[in-house]
């Protein structure tokens, strides 16, 4: 975990202590976004050379799991290159991933 955050195991536990530090002015999201319906995401994904799953804790809570390796099973039949972005120190538990 610390050579993922690049950090020392010295500095990861003692790292909170020795101040209070507080963090910066919250500041707003930019960019913008547009909605698409299901059917279009379908188009889009199946059109596409690559696609980068990021799976989180709401995949784990909804159990989509299941769902996740058959949309990955109907992409790479496709000749869809797919590929999971998961955070190496990220909170997960032990086996939302299954």
């Amino acid at each position: 975990m610390c050579k993922a955050m690049n950090r020392s195991l010295t500095n990861v536990i003692v790292g909170a202590f020795g101040g209070n530090k507080a963090g910066g002015a919250a500041q707003e999201a930019g960019g913008t976004y547009k909605e698409i319906s299901m059917s279009d995401t379908a188009v889009l994904m199946a059109y596409s050379k690559k696609v980068v799953i990021v799976p989180g804790y709401g995949l784990a809570v909804a159990q989509a799991q299941h769902t996740c390796h058959e949309l990955e099973k109907v992409l790479e039949e496709k000749g869809v290159e797919l590929v999971y972005a998961i955070h190496p120190v990220a909170g997960r538990m032990p086996g939302h991933m299954n």
